[in-house]
Order: C-alpha cells, then sequence, then structure tokens
C-alpha cells in the first residue's frame, strides 16, 4: 500500500494484529539508523527507530514515545510516508519526524547499541538490517515513497 498522506485513521486497523510505527528521521541527506542492542528481539539489526504502538496510543504519540525512550529526543511527527506489514505479521506505520538539528541523539542501552547518521547507499551496502528495512529502501528508490519534507 502506498501512502502519500496522513488522512488514515488508525481505528480502523484490525486491533488482534500487532502494530508498530518507525522514526523516519533526516539530517540532510543521511537517515537516523540504529542497531538495536543485545537485549532485545533481533538484536544487534541495524534499523530506523522505533517500536510498537500501545493500546490507546495514535501512531504519532507512540512515535514521540518511542523516540523519547530509545534515543532521548523530542521529535515532531509530520506526516505518515509508507505502510508496511513484516513477514511476523506486525504492521508498521513510517512516519516523517523533525528533529531539531542541534539535538543529538543518545542510545538508550537497553535497546539501542549504536546510533549512526547514514546515506541511503550506506545502509544499503550493510547487510545485517532488520528485514523491514532493505524492503523501505527498495520503495523509496522506485519512488513509491514520498520523503520530500516541509521542514
Amino acid at each position: 500500500m502506498h501512502v502519500k498522506s496522513c488522512g488514515m485513521n488508525t481505528a480502523q486497523q484490525d486491533p488482534s494484529r500487532r502494530r508498530g510505527v518507525v522514526g523516519v528521521i533526516f539530517r540532510e541527506d543521511r537517515l537516523l539508523v540504529i542497531r538495536r542492542s543485545l537485549t532485545v528481539v533481533a538484536p544487534g539489526l541495524l534499523c530506523l527507530p522505533g517500536g510498537g504502538i500501545e493500546e490507546g496510543e495514535t501512531e504519532s504519540e507512540a512515535l514521540v514515545r518511542e523516540m523519547q525512550e530509545e534515543l532521548a529526543i523530542d521529535v515532531t511527527p509530520k506526516r505518515l510516508c509508507w505502510r508496511s506489514t513484516t513477514s511476523w505479521n506486525t504492521e508498521l506505520a513510517w512516519w516523517i519526524a523533525h528533529l531539531d538539528p542541534a539535538i543529538t541523539p543518545i542510545a538508550n542501552p537497553a535497546e539501542v547499541a549504536e546510533v549512526h547518521w547514514l546515506r541511503r547507499e550506506e545502509i544499503r551496502d550493510a547487510d545485517d538490517m532488520l528485514p523491514s528495512l532493505p524492503k523501505f529502501l527498495d520503495a523509496w528508490k522506485r519512488g513509491d515513497i514520498d520523503l520530500v519534507t516541509d521542514m
């Protein structure tokens, strides 16, 4: 499904399915990428920051909470840019978010081992990613994802 706006009502989603949110955060031409800690599911893999949406939370609320928990950063959700479903049947909402350029993310070691700002090609060259990340990169390269922001 290709989503170009944030007009979807999350209440229409199937409540029995697991749902997550992913932060798409840029600094110039680089994306904020994390390496997951060794104590979480899918340890040591590269991915964009994010996590589960809790009951009663909107996608944008979950995004703000997850960025604070994982990286001690306050982000401003801008808009939904893509939706995907993982091989383990979790529905992911990929949100573009703004981070003040003066702010440096600080990894919460319980969840994040490393923080990187990487170009698409640099991410693409990695071989230790969560499976959802290459799918996102491929859709972006095809032009299926609009990452132009109004920041």
